[in-house]
Parts: structure tokens; sequence; C-alpha cells
């Protein structure tokens, strides 16, 4: 599957723990591009399992994907995102920053993301967690456009995610007319 974004975009990568995220965003994206909360939670107590630190790597994050994209590149933020109420600020911050908002869902099963986070050595959640990170995914993921994201693509498979290939396309942004376009035709949103 081809995921077409912009150059100049958010990309919200969405999904429970042990899903791919992470895996996905090393392939895809430059270490520099991508935001994890889990490298940030670290930043801020020494420890990406401590979620007490949550409220402040989530303000780093913020203001780290805010600059990026300030600067005019591609932030892509690797952490859970399954509640609209998470991804609000992102999406709020992509149009402040007049930039497009992407969001890419990985939709695998829950037996798959409980044995993949089985085997990670930095963290073993509960599988009730990971059952309760996708059941809020799985409920909010058709109102993802309503939320502002104007590409939704759905990885529903681990071969879909192994075959995926982001093509970049090129961004303008016309602030005398106060258009946001793409250079080419734009691409309909993944179903």
């Amino acid at each position: 599957m081809k995921l077409t974004i912009p150059e100049l975009s958010l990309v919200v990568l969405i999904g429970p723990s042990g899903c791919g995220k992470s895996t996905f965003a090393a392939k895809h994206f430059r270490a520099t591009e991508v935001i994890s909360s889990d490298h940030c939670r670290a930043l801020v107590a020494d420890d990406e399992n401590d979620m007490g630190a949550t409220p402040a790597a989530f303000r780093i994050l913020h203001s780290i994907a805010r600059e990026r994209l300030r600067s005019g590149r591609i932030a892509v933020v690797d952490a859970t995102s399954v509640q609209p109420e998470s991804r609000k600020p992102l999406v709020a911050l992509a149009a402040k920053q007049d930039c497009l908002p992407v969001a890419i869902v990985f939709d695998l099963p829950e037996e798959l993301c409980v044995a993949r986070n089985r085997g990670r050595a930095n963290r073993n959640l509960p599988a009730g967690v990971i059952r309760r990170q996708r059941d809020q995914m799985k409920r909010s993921m058709n109102g993802l456009q309503g939320e502002g994201f104007r590409f939704v693509y759905v990885l529903d498979s681990a071969e879909a995610i192994d075959s995926a290939v982001i093509e970049r396309q090129p961004f303008s942004l016309n602030r005398d007319l106060g258009v946001l376009g793409l250079e080419s035709e734009p691409v309909e949103p993944a179903p």
C-alpha cells in the first residue's frame, strides 16, 4: 500500500502498544523526524516506563513537534494516540503551523499486539491495557477525518505494514491566498 503524505505534515501514528508503530517509524522516517512519547518520558525521568512523567513528556513532545513544523520539517508522533482527546492538540498544532495532519492507524489483532508486547525487553504491559487501548482506537477510528485529519491510512495486517511505502509529496503554502495545497493533485484519504 502506498501512503502519500505531504513533505510538511504532522504524522500521527495511532495504535495500541505492540502494534509496530516504532518499528514502522524507524523503517520509514529519519530518527530526527520521529518524536516518541517513550523517549520524551525518558528525557524527563530517565525511564521511558515512568508513567508519572507522562504530562511533562507530552509537553516536550508537543514543543518538539511545533518547532519542527515551524522550521518546515515533518514531525512524526510515535505515541498510542488512541483517544480523540490525545489527538486533538496535535491536530490543532498542525492547523496553527499551516500544515496537514496525517493519521496512520495500526489496526492489528489484539492477540498479535499482546504477543509482540510480551517479547519486549523493556516493557511488558498487561493484556488488559492493550485491549483497552485497542478498544479506544476502534471506537474512534471512523471519526478521524471529522477530527481534522486530512489523510487517514489504516494498516490492518502485519503484511500491510510490511508492504507499506511512504511517498512524500511536495507541499506548497500560499500565504497570500491563505490556501493550503499540494503541488500536485491531492490524494483522497484511504477509507
